[in-house]
């Protein structure tokens, strides 16, 4: 292989040149023709005919070798050359097929010709730049004026290829198409107009075409894009032009000149409007579409990309969405079908915030509450629903039944009830950004509330005041458990087996402890449901407690007010042990998402926050005070009377409190001393019952009290009697009441008072004072 000499007389590159104008340039400054100068920088790439043997791709694209092998001629880095070709906007601007030797379409594709600057041309001597190349590229931001299309002599398109071979020196800033003026071989010669006088739309300081100009170019500097929607994600390039394409051609194919010129600057839509009335009948039918093409391919991409422009440079995905509607819209007018679902098709590439824009512009058309939820039309990046399985499996485990009270109290509205908004509520929340039917979210979270009772209370929902609040405030939930998934696992509670929460005798000893009376077997059942809820985030209805019937539920409704702080901790306690047995000790018992998430949201349900508790406490003690008369004096509902006291029970009644007292007192008592121990120190060793609550710290009182829950009579004077003891010789060894006063220093109408305090029959006088009888049954033992 022949090495490459470097040229004799060599041109520099202006900063942002196409390579064929520099090639043009060290043709013209030789005095050399393109075939010369392609024989010195290709002289291995002969055939045997003489003839170069490669395509003409010199402003798209080059070869490795054909790179270095210009870069060995004119003594330049083969990055600078390969900088000067199309390659750099590849996959960006434009779509270069390279196998094919030409360029495609996408989104921007002008590849094989250019536009240009009559000034920039003038000023630098004829150099054309690269950028003109591209689709995007309109304007001039230097000399404030539209890029001219054509020749404004012979109408041709510029540079549309390489320049032609042939004995001609180019002529930089001259049309260098054939003339149409002569024919045969003396078409040779060329039009050569002066590209310099080519009149062109100039353009204010300032001018909104300009901004969007400085937009594109900005994006292709950058290679992303930082202004509007974009500024707090930035997008990649490709994507950003993407988008601009695709609204961009929707605003020329659907706008009314009306439409265009409400949203761009009077001087484009005139001349918008010009090119559109231009009459071209005739014209043949084969050359109208290139003539329109002709007249109108910068001024028309101004108009689009300055309105497109407009539409992404603003402030948030709301406010784009509102200004691109018109466009949206618009095709209904020309009567096609404009849904979500006929949306997404706007070219390939773009980008979720061109989505959200036009799930935002759809937004009036989501009259459904399920649609709202589905696209997240009031997040401030709708989008659309996705199919991810997976995705759905762990929302599933995220969101309890019942949605969480904290929550669901807030966005209640009459006429439903907590009953019917917190599953209605959950069911929701699964929705949110998924495809998921009613009836398939309801059914994977388990509810007991059928699809069509949860479409019912969405739609009461939906017709209130602030629904737009409460479709943010799900979205913001929905969103937030995305990122910071909950603690607890809800479909793993859901599964669990409940039927040995809080058994009976930990309920009898938690009441024992607590001074709370046991009741009957329904009120530890209550106390059962309420830890069922609010651990497996199921209704009660699905215990293994009780039967759902209106009996049943009004009371366990009431059974909050049963509530004392006392009681309320052991509960918890037994909720904690529950979960503990089931192996779930890394989860907290309860949980509930982050209430500022709601902060500046006009809800329409009552805040419980904003309920006095100590005004609350105060109503429940009183007795005859029903919740429902509470909720009207507090301005609230019954619901959020029973979620307060549930989470701050109120605390007991004086009368309450000091029972309470006593019976810790003497639970501590019972605790300290046995029965048998207290049968020796009180029966025995004579202690009196003073003697004792001394020995164990406590009072007087309190070890009466400990005497009798023993079995044992307290005794004003003389020793007491053992109840175990007077039993066995009355009952057993049929001693008379006589001869056992005797024994312990009582009377017989003594040892008869006691004998009914210990429950003890007392015989018949004929049966008691048979003395034979009595000697014969101690023989007997």
């Amino acid at each position: 292989m022949t090495p490459v000499r470097t040229l004799p007389i060599r041109v520099a590159p202006l900063p942002g040149e196409a390579i064929d104008s520099w090639l043009e340039a060290i043709a013209h400054r030789t005095d050399t023709t393109f075939v010369d100068l392609d024989t010195a920088l290709h002289h291995e790439d002969r055939s045997a005919s003489g003839r170069v043997q490669r395509l003409s791709m010199w402003p798209m694209h080059l070869a490795p070798g054909e790179v270095n092998t210009i870069a060995a001629a004119t003594e330049l880095s083969a990055a600078a050359i390969e900088a000067m070709t199309l390659v750099r906007y590849d996959g960006v601007a434009l779509s270069l097929e390279i196998r094919k030797g030409r360029s495609g379409g996408w989104p921007w594709g002008n590849g094989r010709r250019s536009r240009y600057c009559p000034d920039c041309l003038a000023e630098s001597g004829g150099r054309w730049q690269l950028h003109w190349r591209l689709g995007c590229v309109f304007a001039c931001t230097e000399h404030r004026c539209l890029l001219a299309d054509t020749c404004p002599y012979c109408g041709t398109f510029q540079r549309p290829r390489r320049r032609p071979s042939g004995v001609l020196v180019p002529s930089p800033g001259r049309c260098p198409h054939p003339s149409t003026d002569t024919a045969g071989r003396s078409r040779l010669a060329r039009c050569g107009a002066d590209l310099v006088s080519a009149p062109v739309m100039r353009l204010s300081p300032g001018h909104p075409a300009l901004r969007a100009q400085h937009l594109v170019l900005d994006v292709l500097a950058a290679g992303h894009g930082t202004f509007g929607v974009y500024a707090d994600h930035p997008v990649g390039a490709r994507a950003v032009l993407a988008d601009l394409h695709a609204i961009a051609s929707r605003i020329l194919v659907y706008g009314t000149a009306e439409e265009i010129a409400d949203r761009v600057p009077a001087d484009l839509a005139h001349a918008l409007t010009g090119i559109r009335s231009s009459s071209v009948s005739s014209a043949p039918a084969s050359t109208r579409r290139s003539e329109l093409s002709r007249a109108g391919g910068a001024i028309a991409t101004a108009v689009a990309v300055t309105a497109a422009a407009a539409i992404l440079d603003r402030s948030d995905i709301a406010d784009a969405g509102e200004s691109l509607r018109w466009l949206v819209h618009g095709g209904r007018r020309l009567g096609r079908q404009v849904d979500a679902g006929v949306m997404g098709d706007w070219g390939s590439a773009t980008s979720t915030r061109l989505v959200a824009i036009q799930v935002a512009a759809l937004r009036p058309l989501f009259v459904r509450a399920v649609d709202q939820l589905r696209y997240r039309s009031a997040a401030p990046v709708p989008s659309r629903p996705s199919a991810n399985a997976t995705a759905v499996d762990d929302a599933v485990r995220r969101i309890p039944t019942l949605l969480w009270p904290q929550w669901s109290l807030r966005c209640t509205v009459t006429p439903c009830s907590s009953a019917q908004v917190r599953p209605a509520l959950s069911t929701a929340l699964l929705l949110v950004g998924t495809t998921l039917t009613v009836g398939e979210a309801a059914d994977r979270l388990g509810s007991a509330v059928p699809a069509g009772g949860v479409t019912r209370t969405l739609a009461h929902l939906r017709n209130a005041p602030h629904w737009d609040d409460t479709l943010t405030a799900l979205t913001l939930l929905a969103d937030h458990l995305r990122a910071e998934p909950p603690p607890i696992d809800y479909e793993r509670r859901r599964r669990l087996d409940y039927r040995d929460l809080l058994p009976e005798d930990l309920w009898k000893q938690i009441c024992r402890r607590t001074g709370t009376p046991p009741g009957a077997g329904q009120k530890a059942d209550f106390a059962r449901c309420l830890l069922f809820e609010r651990l497996s985030g199921l209704p009660a209805s699905q215990s293994p407690f009780l039967a759902d019937d209106y009996d049943v539920r009004a009371k366990l409704s009431g059974f909050p007010r049963a509530l004392t702080p006392a009681l309320s901790g052991p509960l918890d306690q037994a909720a904690r042990r529950f979960l503990d047995d089931h192996g779930l000790d890394e989860e907290p018992v309860y949980w509930h998402p982050p209430l500022h998430l709601l902060d500046g949201l006009e809800l329409p349900g009552p805040n419980p926050a904003a309920v006095d508790l100590a005004a609350l406490h105060d109503l429940t003690r009183h007795e005859h005070t029903a919740l429902s008369e509470i909720a009207r004096q507090l301005a609230t509902t019954l619901d959020v009377i029973r979620h307060l006291l549930e989470n701050h029970p109120a605390p007991a009644s004086p009368t309450a409190a000091e029972r309470f007292e006593r019976r810790v007192a003497q639970t501590a008592a019972e605790e300290t001393l046995s029965r048998a121990q207290f049968v020796d120190l009180y029966c025995v060793q004579r202690r009196t019952l003073a003697e004792i609550a001394a020995m164990i710290g406590a009072s007087r009182k309190v070890t009466g009290r400990l005497a009798r829950h023993h079995g044992i009579a307290p005794s004003a004077g003389g020793p007491p009697v053992d109840p175990a003891w007077f039993h066995h010789q009355y009952v057993t060894q049929r001693r008379t009441l006589r001869d056992l006063g005797h024994e312990v220093g009582r009377s017989v109408s003594r040892m008869s008072r006691i004998a009914k305090d210990y429950g003890i029959p007392i015989r018949p006088p004929t049966d008691a004072g048979n003395p034979q009888s009595v000697a014969i049954r101690r023989l007997a033992h």
